[in-house]
């Protein structure tokens, strides 16, 4: 990790303050240690690198995946104010032409020839935050190697503020902070910094007050911004008009951190990292799932900024919220005719006040582009998705955090080991390339590829996976119990790579009541493939080098729900006709099914069966979807079998 600059000293005069403003451009990228990195992982995403539904799109790999976070991360706009006003009430900033700039900016949306120039130049770097104490100092006070936040009474004095108002092009945030001096936590400076959301903004700090006059300041300044007090912020379900959102963050694992850092601050001696344990092949899977950079390009390439919200950070009630701000949208999207009933005076404005709402609560990096509103389905699914990964990111991201892990005896360890041992996996060993359980895994991807996704695939690594959860859950299911031979398929599961750390931790979970239903074609569930090529296209590989990560799971299916197109509430259905899943039924199907404990020598399988051989077009009356999809709404149906490597070109 390079090391850090020297940090400011805090303000010593009575109640002075200070405000810095920057101009210098963030991109939007996790804030965490970057992790080790492989030549084998490492690419160049192209610019012309989009998700399609057809097929991964191809890009070159390098060995040196720094260049694909590069490559990620979208052009940032000069940074303005974004609200000239900002600043503590009780020292506005002295800028003759604040509140004009931030008018202007607000509505700005072109960059001039200067910014795109200096934009092309510009070669960020991954924002490496030090955290110790119940929060991280804000990583541009100058004051993160000096002092901590302060915390009373189980209160970290922390905040982060977000507003979105589309009808002004305003993406806005506001950070609060009470810091001391470590070691001293009798008096505090007021931190503050606000600006556009996706830059770096403005900053003061005001102060150093004691501790009980810095409180008053911050519940203040707290109210001041969103109208709300400070006691009563966890009952905010949106921001008041012209208001701020505050986001709540978690907070909950860190009095440990806390404790350790209440010492002198003096510099520790350096720690020397040993060489990991793991086999070659579960170290290249580590490097993958567990890097820092390619969850900055994952990020970036949905928005969402991780500067304002770390995604370490991320409270499950800010997430669940998030999910409740697009239901609402889906329900808009879905009954267009129904605006006036909710008090709106027609759908353009419904759908921009209730999107503000969730980039309020979601902050989204647009650079000085107005947000796009969510009118659509297809807008609402892909922000379903990125609602739906941050738990899983978030919590590889504080895996990623820790550089210098230990085991439970207080020995050093090396990171891919630690972040293994995390995931508190039963078992998973790499399958030898030579044996005929590879050669039989390779067969079933190569026989259901589908003729209309025009991409090559290639297994690099393949490991036997055992989940010990999943394994009680099972037999703890009185469905499960009930199953004959036949009733149980070996069946493909795809998502992006940075999901798997928290899938493998978790298990594949159903999206939460909060969810909308209108996002999910056969209703809330875990949906599976008989055809490896259509759960690859959800792997988005172009994220990750072109390799992409996919599940071959054990699923209870049988007897299942048949239908020939969507169907929002099919697992209601499924329930009242006593199914355990649905079929999604495609044109093109495997015809011939096999045991796949005997083809591929794996005695937990017996009496589960897979596909054998090609599938072929059967074009079945009605059917709208071009392949099969199985979706179960019990977690308890599904045991994690194989997981697979696979190059996508």
């Amino acid at each position: 990790m390079p090391p850090r600059k020297k940090a400011e000293t805090a303000d010593t005069g009575p109640q002075t303050t200070r405000t810095v403003r920057s101009s210098a451009r963030l991109a939007s990228q996790p804030v965490a240690v970057a992790a080790n990195s492989d030549a084998t992982i490492g690419a160049v995403a192209s610019s012309k690198s989009k998700a399609k539904a057809k097929a991964p799109p191809k890009s070159k790999p390098t060995s040196n995946i720094t260049q694909l976070a590069n490559k990620a991360r979208p052009k940032r706009a000069k940074a303005d104010t974004d609200d000239g006003d900002d600043g503590p009430e009780s020292k506005k900033l002295k800028t003759a032409t604040v509140d004009e700039e931030e008018d202007a900016m607000d509505l700005d949306t072109q960059d001039n020839e200067k910014d795109k120039e200096a934009d092309e130049k510009d070669d960020r770097k991954m924002v490496t935050v030090l955290q110790r104490g119940a929060a991280p100092v804000d990583h541009l006070s100058g004051l993160v190697a000096s002092h901590l936040v302060y915390t009373s009474d189980g209160e970290v004095w922390d905040a982060t503020l977000n507003q979105t108002d589309l009808s002004k092009n305003a993406n806005k945030f506001y950070v609060l902070q009470l810091l001391h001096p470590i070691g001293n936590n009798s008096s505090c400076v007021l931190f503050t910094r606000w600006g556009r959301v996706g830059e770096t903004g403005a900053s003061q700090r005001k102060g150093p007050f004691p501790a009980t006059t810095a409180i008053s300041e911050f519940k203040k300044q707290f109210k001041s911004k969103t109208a709300t007090n400070w006691e009563s912020r966890r009952s905010m379900v949106s921001a008041k008009s012209g208001k701020y959102m505050w986001i709540e963050r978690s907070f909950g694992d860190d009095e440990e951190e806390q404790a350790k850092a209440e010492g002198s601050g003096e510099a520790k001696e350096e720690i020397k990292i040993p060489e990991p344990t793991l086999d070659p092949d579960l170290q290249i899977f580590c490097k993958l799932i567990f890097n820092s950079e390619i969850l900055s390009y994952a990020l970036s390439e949905m928005n969402y900024d991780a500067n304002k919200l770390p995604l370490g950070k991320l409270a499950k009630s800010t997430i669940l919220s998030g999910f409740a701000a697009l239901k609402e949208l889906s329900e808009v999207i879905s009954q267009p005719n129904s605006t006036g009933d909710r008090g709106f005076s027609n759908f353009r404005a419904a759908c921009e006040e209730l999107t503000s709402r969730y980039y309020s609560i979601i902050p989204h990096a647009f650079g000085r582009s107005r947000p796009p509103p969510i009118t659509s389905l297809e807008a609402l699914k892909k922000e379903l998705d990125l609602v739906d990964a941050l738990g899983d990111m978030g919590f590889a991201s504080k895996l990623i955090a820790d550089s210098a892990p230990r085991d439970a005896h207080g020995n050093v360890i090396n990171p891919l080991d630690a972040q293994f041992r995390s995931l508190q996996l039963t078992s998973m060993a790499a399958i030898d390339k030579s044996s005929s359980e590879f050669a039989t895994l390779q067969a079933y991807a190569r026989d259901t590829h589908g003729a209309t996704h025009g991409f090559n695939a290639q297994i690099e690594c393949a490991f036997r996976v055992d989940r010990q959860e999943e394994a009680k859950t099972w037999n703890a299911s009185p469905a499960c119990s009930k199953l004959r031979d036949g009733d149980r398929l070996l069946l493909w599961h795809g998502s992006r790579s940075t999901n798997f750390a928290g899938i493998l931790k978790q298990g594949l979970r159903v999206a939460p009541p909060e969810a909308p239903v209108t996002g999910y074609m056969f209703g809330k569930g875990v949906y599976f493939a008989d055809m490896m090529s259509k759960s690859a296209n959800y792997c988005h590989s172009y994220l990750s080098g072109n390799v992409g990560v996919l599940l071959l799971c054990e699923v209870a299916v049988n007897p299942w729900l048949e239908l020939t197109d969507a169907r929002y509430d099919a697992d209601q259905e499924a329930k009242r006709a006593n199914k355990l899943a649905t079929k999604g039924v495609g044109r093109t199907q495997p015809i011939n099914w096999k045991d796949a404990g005997e083809a591929l020598g794996h005695d937990g399988l017996k009496g589960c069966l897979m596909p054998n051989g090609k599938s072929v077009d059967v074009n079945p009356p009605g059917a709208y979807l071009q392949y099969n999809e199985y979706i179960v709404y019990d977690t308890a149906q599904i045991r994690t079998r194989y997981l697979l490597m696979v190059r996508m070109d």
